[in-house]
This record gives structure tokens, C-alpha cells and sequence, in this order.
């Protein structure tokens, strides 16, 4: 397992979490709403900067474009099915952050229901086939160059302490939905 995918899979593992801490927010009727949306509002916020901004945009910026620089089909292989759950992944985003703006929690749930359900399944594939084809792919040196690559796109795109920023809400939200 290379450097470069090895991090996009501790990505995913973090991702995984927080759909299931998703899981439990949806499904707990004992909160007020003003507290629902403040939670579903971080949960959003985490989506966009975490899991789209900075996971989606290493893998396609970088590893993606290797992948298809080293042969890899885009149209039709297993990057272009990649980048179109990504896309609709952000079409999940958009209709929870608009769900959210109108206070319909029922839209919000059904939204986020979808979304992880997408995105554990393409979770799935990255892991089992597009990151085992990767590491056949792609030698030592490439992943270390990959890498570097992917800690300066976090550090440009989402800022320095944001990562911490967002952890301390996955454990304020593990805490408050008693998910560990």
C-alpha cells in the first residue's frame, strides 16, 4: 500500500465515522430543532470542506490524473465512475444545505440517507478496487510525490487548523449522539 493511498484510505476511514455519527443524528427525535440545525449545519460544513474540498479534490486533482496519465481509462474506466459519484455526492450536499435553509428536517434526513448511502459504497470501490489498482499502478516515489502533493492541497484549500477544527466537532458530535 502506498503513501498516497494509504492517507486517502485513513480519509475515508474518518468519513465513515462521521456517517455514522450522521446515522444517529438523523435518527434521534429527542433534540430541539434549534439544536438538529445547528449540528446538521456543522455536518454540512464538515461534507463540503472535509470530504469534498479536501479528500474529493486530492484524489481528483492528483491521484485520479495519475491514474489516467499511467493508462487508466477516464471515460467509462473506473475514474469517470468515481467522478460522477462525486458529483452526485455534491448534488446530496446542495439539497441537505438547501433542506436546511427551509428548516425541512424530513428533506434534510433524506438527503443525507442517500448521501451516505453513496458514499459508503463508493468508499467501498475506491478501497477495494481503484486503490489496489493504484498501488499496482503506481511505485514508491510516485506515492511519496503524490503525497506531498496532497499535503499541500490541504494546507492551500482548506487552511492550517482546520483539520483540528473539524475533528473537535466529530468528537464534540460522538459525545452529544453517543457514537465512539
Amino acid at each position: 500500500m502506498g503513501k498516497a493511498t494509504s492517507n486517502l484510505r485513513k480519509e475515508h476511514d474518518v468519513i465513515l465515522q462521521v456517517l455514522n455519527i450522521l446515522d444517529r443524528m438523523v435518527s434521534t427525535n429527542d433534540k430541539k430543532d434549534s439544536v438538529k440545525l445547528q449540528y446538521y449545519n456543522e455536518l454540512v460544513y464538515f461534507l463540503k470542506i472535509f470530504a469534498d474540498k479536501c479528500h474529493h479534490g486530492k484524489e481528483e486533482n492528483y491521484l485520479f490524473a495519475e491514474l489516467v496519465k499511467h493508462g487508466m481509462p477516464n471515460e467509462g474506466g473506473p475514474v469517470g465512475v468515481m467522478l460522477g459519484e462525486h458529483e452526485q455526492g455534491r448534488e446530496y450536499i446542495a439539497q441537505m444545505s438547501k433542506s436546511l435553509e427551509s428548516k425541512d428536517f424530513t428533506e434534510f434526513n433524506d438527503a443525507a440517507i442517500d448521501y451516505r448511502d453513496l458514499l459508503i459504497n463508493h468508499i467501498n470501490k475506491e478501497n477495494n478496487i481503484l486503490f489496489v489498482m493504484a498501488d499496482k499502478m503506481l511505485d514508491e516515489a510516485q506515492q511519496d510525490e503524490l503525497f506531498e502533493k496532497f499535503e499541500q492541497h490541504e494546507e492551500i484549500v482548506i487552511g492550517h487548523g482546520v483539520h483540528e477544527e473539524l475533528h473537535a466537532m466529530m468528537q464534540r458530535w460522538s459525545e452529544e449522539f453517543l457514537v465512539y
